[in-house]
């Protein structure tokens, strides 16, 4: 019975660090939007530039 508490820790614990290696590299991959986020009114006259 210990060694399968131990088997499924290790399972858990794989689990885990993949999740965390998978949102880090995530994170580090996608694009940033500089200034634009966030804000729900233009300056009259702005236009984008696509």
């Amino acid at each position: 019975m210990d060694d399968g508490r131990k088997k499924i820790w290790l399972c858990l614990l794989v689990i885990v660090l993949a999740a965390v290696v998978i949102g880090i590299l995530y994170t580090l991959s996608s694009p940033a939007v500089q200034g634009t986020e966030g804000f729900l009114i233009r300056a009259a006259g702005w236009e984008q530039v696509v």
